[in-house]
């Protein structure tokens, strides 16, 4: 699994949680998946454990579906060790 695959799964996983469901791609926005702004937090906060940071609210925002969210972390020097 290659590492971006490797965190998209993580982000995955913490949507699927949060939702309660696996009913969406990739690519849908968060909010038409029955996503709302109280999930968010919990969803940032599970993520930025993993890189043992803090992570922006509006970074869920600007980058509100699975793949852009990952592709973005992955980025992020402090999910390095996530994406080997």
């Amino acid at each position: 699994m290659s590492g971006q695959t490797a965190l998209r799964a993580h982000v995955r996983a913490q949507w699927s949680e949060a939702l309660g469901h696996e009913r969406f791609a990739d690519d849908d926005d968060f909010f038409d998946v029955g996503g709302h702004s109280l999930l968010i937090a919990d969803i940032m906060a599970q993520l930025g454990a993993l890189a043992g940071t803090r992570l922006s609210l509006r970074l869920f925002f600007d980058h509100p579906t699975v793949a852009e969210l990952a592709e973005v972390l992955a980025a992020d020097a402090r999910f390095e060790a996530l994406t080997r």
